[in-house]
């Protein structure tokens, strides 16, 4: 008559406030055989996996019980088997019957623990997981039970310290198995073939093994007949990080999408695998092996990413037209002509999607213009520490290019600062010329940057002419006609400078100019330029074509004369007003002291320039001189002299100069004044201890040169410090002899009439005022060192300002004296 009653599992400990634990019902448990519940405590979840599970076989490592009891009862739910990170010693043998000893509850919670009913078994688990975990006991293997987990689709054992795998007792049985990583382990052997046909990522990087494929030898070899690989869903295949000589000969793999072998010693990549997955394959990774060479990649129309950096090869490997990112650093690569294919290349309108090209530390002598012309998606391409001499034009006028690194090559042609400034280096290569046919390149020249003559109209023939010529007569007296395009002076220009002043002193407007910029034009000669305006103290006629100098220049009283990037000579300059000084100098000879011809054809130095008496800067780089040594080269004088006693700025670097000879006793000798010394960029196979006394030089850049005496740091430093380094490469004996000459030379130098700078100021009276110049120059020459501290910039501010005031004052005096 009485319905039987359940009583309810007892509540957590928070909420029974001291009552008693409800219990089910003695007599319904006994008559219908049911167990009575155990009491909830702290450790429950111990007691119930100590009820189902057992002793773990080989003992359960770690102290972490309740992480296993958890993994066991959502796998009973979920068919997930995490296991990962539970320190565990050998896999637990309740996870191979899941459903033994699992418990009824008939409670209202009972979802929480399924009867058996409900339980999944070992035979449809999906997932296990056993990562980072010891797995010492069993022999540092996976236990062979694992062949109970028949419907498993994704197995996991990274970085367990297994040594051997299951391959035929467990894995083979994996009809389903969809995923299998077992990375960072100590695997010495593989066999790929016991793989299912359904399986879509296999990682095995970070092992040790040596063969992937059941009795494959070492690459030398055995005649047995490799088991063929038969993997029609496997979609990405990890190999990296181990110790193969060679991946497998016959392999079925057509679904392949990422092939990662890197860091193995791989010498040679099969062309029958590429050949397999040319259809699918995207990701192509190959870093640190030793491949020679590698097949052809154009039949593989997906692929986006090739990675062969640190291998050996010779040949660049030829790729379709949808690689976005090639990576060939540290090769031994000469050329990369064979990028893409020559039907692709010899299209105007082919156009390649890549976007990062990585050439660094090869041996490339050149890049290859018709490659480079199908870069127009590039915004990296790093070629540095290579052969390279020269870069193609068409670099400047690809329009995403963001960074072009070219440090560390033998490049004469470009201005050293250039090779890590890819902004500037895109503006320079345009101004070469024009941009090459097809699609995709920047419009011309960058004009608003100060680059190229093209695009800029020659003078109008009207009264514009008597409107530029009237600018030159106010404030610096200075015409500016740069980037016009001229090829002669205009007809109505030299009429407006040849008209006579209406100022009554019967001069003409052309002898009133006395700054000329005719830079950046189609120039042949400067004969008109120089007649019409004879009382120029500076010209500036860089980037024309002018080959020789004229005659009248030696009348002009020119202080900076600016030839820099023409087509002059050394026997054309030799032969020049310039450097014949006879026993009557020229106007010239006398004034001038500014002299720039670099990027100019010179190949040796005529010595008459050693004679200009006032002569403080002399920039020369970017020529093809190759020796310093005094000689005759076609019946003249050839290489530096004792002389030059008033420079003070030395520029001879991106030449081709080998031998110094007298160059460092010279300037120690004869030059007190230097203070910028440049031979940077040369090839110079020793540089001279000698050049350390040379105590006055504030800068000085001796890098860029195949010498190996002197490390790359120390060359970096100041000046100062590289002096000193220098310095103590000096013998004793050297040193004293060096420094006895010098002290002669000293105290000559402090004679007026052994320098004529001297001269010129101990004759005008103004000898504080030169002092106080050269001061200032010193200084603001010290500022212009990137390595000084905040406080001793302050100090050199302050000194600057002082001596600036100084000579406010001097000046002042002075004109005070005259006027008396």
């Amino acid at each position: 008559k009485h319905k039987p009653q359940f009583t309810m599992p007892p509540p957590s400990p928070s909420t029974t406030r001291g009552r008693r634990p409800r219990q089910l019902n003695p007599a319904f448990a006994s008559a219908h055989g049911l167990a009575q519940r155990r009491q909830q405590s702290s450790n429950s979840s111990s007691s119930i996996v100590a009820a189902a599970t057992g002793p773990a076989r080989g003992g359960n490592a770690g102290g972490n019980r309740n992480r296993v009891d958890a993994a066991i009862r959502s796998a009973r739910s979920t068919g997930r088997l995490n296991l990962s990170s539970c320190s565990l010693a050998a896999l637990p043998d309740a996870i191979f019957d899941l459903r033994s000893g699992v418990e009824i509850d008939l409670s209202m919670d009972s979802s929480s623990n399924p009867g058996s009913w409900q339980s999944r078994g070992e035979d449809e688990v999906a997932v296990l997981d056993a990562s980072d975990n010891p797995l010492s006991g069993g022999g540092r293997s996976l236990d062979d039970r694992l062949a109970k987990f028949v419907a498993l689709k994704t197995l996991r054992a990274r970085r367990s310290g297994i040594i051997e795998m299951p391959w035929r007792s467990a894995i083979l049985n994996f009809d389903h198995l969809l995923t299998l990583d077992v990375g960072g382990n100590d695997l010495t052997e593989a066999m790929l073939e016991c793989l299912p046909m359904t399986v879509r990522e296999v990682d095995l990087s970070n092992n040790k093994l040596s063969r992937l494929v059941e009795g494959t030898a070492a690459p030398s070899g055995s005649s047995n007949v490799e088991p063929a690989i038969v993997l029609p869903s496997l979609l990405r295949l990890d190999v990296s990080g181990n110790q193969l000589t060679r991946l497998p000969g016959p392999m079925e793999v057509p679904s392949l999408q990422t092939l990662r072998f890197g860091n193995n010693r791989i010498e040679e990549l099969s062309g029958d695998l590429i050949s397999q997955c040319a259809g699918s394959l995207t990701s192509l990774e190959g870093t640190n092996n030793r491949l020679r060479t590698v097949p052809n990649l154009l039949g593989c129309k997906r692929l986006t990413t090739v990675d062969l950096g640190d291998n050996a090869l010779r040949e660049v490997p030829a790729i379709g037209p949808k690689v976005v990112r090639i990576n060939l650093v540290n090769n031994a690569l000469s050329s990369i002509g064979d990028l893409f294919s020559g039907a692709q290349v010899g299209r105007d309108d082919f156009r390649s999607e890549l976007v990062e090209i990585l050439l660094r530390g090869n041996g490339l002598r050149d890049l290859d213009e018709d490659v480079a012309r199908c870069l127009t998606n590039a915004t990296l391409l790093d070629a540095g520490q290579n052969e390279l001499r020269d870069v193609p034009q068409v670099l400047g006028y690809l329009p995403l290019l963001r960074r072009a690194p070219l440090d560390g090559n033998p490049i004469r042609a470009i201005r050293t600062p250039l090779l890590t400034d890819t902004a500037a280096l895109k503006v320079f290569l345009r101004k070469r010329g024009p941009a090459p046919p097809g699609p995709g390149y920047l419009a011309g020249p960058d004009l608003a940057a100060g680059g190229g003559d093209a695009g800029r109209a020659p003078l109008p023939t009207s009264g514009r002419a008597k409107s530029v010529v009237g600018l030159a007569l106010v404030g610096t007296f200075t015409l500016d006609l740069a980037g016009k395009r001229l090829d002669a002076l205009p007809a109505e220009i030299g009429n407006e400078l040849a008209s006579i002043l209406t100022n009554g002193d019967g001069g003409t407007v052309g002898g009133r100019i006395k700054n000329l910029n005719v830079s950046k034009n189609l120039l042949k000669n400067l004969d008109d330029w120089l007649s019409a305006m004879p009382h120029l103290m500076a010209v500036e006629a860089s980037q024309n074509r002018i080959e020789t100098l004229p005659s009248c220049i030696g009348d002009v009283p020119l202080a900076e004369l600016r030839m820099a990037r023409n087509g002059l000579s050394s026997a054309a300059l030799a032969r020049s007003p310039v450097c014949c000084i006879g026993k009557q100098s020229s106007p010239l000879v006398m004034s001038l002291t500014c002299l720039d011809l670099s990027g100019n054809h010179l190949e040796w130095l005529p010595s008459d320039l050693a004679k200009l008496p006032a002569l403080s800067t002399l920039v020369l780089a970017n020529n093809n001189i190759t020796t310093l040594a005094v000689g005759t080269k076609d019946g003249m004088e050839s290489g530096w002299r004792e002389g030059f006693k008033a420079i003070e700025t030395l520029n001879l670097s991106d030449n081709k100069i080998s031998d110094l000879a007298d160059l460092p006793r010279c300037l120690a000798a004869c030059c007190p004044l230097i203070r910028t010394l440049s031979l940077a960029n040369n090839e110079l196979s020793v540089i001279p201890p000698a050049l350390g006394m040379l105590r006055s030089l504030v800068s000085a850049d001796l890098r860029g040169n195949p010498q190996r005496g002197i490390r790359t740091n120390v060359l970096d430093r100041n000046a100062t410090e590289i002096l000193s380094y220098l310095r103590s490469r000096m013998d004793g004996e050297e040193l004293r002899a060096m420094e006895a000459k010098l002290a002669g030379s000293s105290s000559a130098a402090k004679d007026p009439s052994s320098s004529a700078k001297s001269d010129a100021t101990s004759s005008n009276g103004n000898e504080r005022a030169e002092e106080l110049k050269r001061s200032i120059q010193d200084v603001m020459l010290q500022l212009n060192n990137v390595h000084l501290t905040e406080a001793k910039k302050y100090a050199l501010k302050k000194t600057l300002k002082m001596h600036k005031a100084a000579l406010i004052k001097e000046e002042r005096r002075i004109r005070m004296e005259a006027k008396k």
